[in-house]
């Protein structure tokens, strides 16, 4: 099975999105995320403690996750936390792979957001000045995975968040 989503790191004023992409197979199984360096072996850490926090069944297959990227997350210093906003896409990306999740399509979605190991999801917060690039991404007809707040009322392609995941005791 492989999957495909984009990431949006919001870099000051301007947002960058990033392809992800992700596959299973027979093999070893684990899972595996590229691209993010030592970065995503914290990442990887936390997705196998919530599955387990959660008693979710995962299918005993190697997964692996790749961020398509590395210009930008290469350019960042150590202490720009920038690449935790992909931890949402992430996880999207690997439960759904895993049968977890209800969503299966997700090549025409972008999505942003880091999780706590608590399970509290903070998903990118799109404001009033993020009209323009709203537009642009209804244009293109993908669909932005996010908590629905009055500055989404415009927007065409829109998947609440809630409806895909949601943590029972998220604090």
């Amino acid at each position: 099975m492989h999957k495909q989503m984009l990431g949006l790191l919001p870099l000051g004023s301007k947002a960058h999105l990033t392809e992800m992409y992700g596959y299973s197979s027979k093999g070893i199984p684990g899972l595996e995320i590229v691209g993010l360096g030592s970065k995503g072996k914290a990442i990887k850490e936390k997705f196998i403690f919530l599955s387990k926090k959660y008693n979710l069944k995962i299918a005993p297959k190697r997964y692996v996750l790749c961020i398509d990227d590395n210009t930008v997350l290469g350019s960042l210093s150590s202490k720009e936390e920038l690449y935790r906003w992909l931890e949402l896409p992430l996880l999207i990306l690997y439960w759904s792979m895993a049968g977890v999740l209800p969503i299966q399509n997700l090549s025409d979605c972008l999505c942003a957001g880091r999780i706590s190991t608590r399970g509290k999801i903070e998903p990118f917060r799109f404001d009033e000045t993020s009209s323009d690039f709203l537009h642009r991404l209804d244009d293109l007809k993908l669909k932005v995975i996010a908590s629905y707040n009055d500055d989404l009322r415009g927007l065409t392609y829109f998947i609440p968040l809630d409806e895909i995941i949601k943590f029972p005791d998220a604090s």
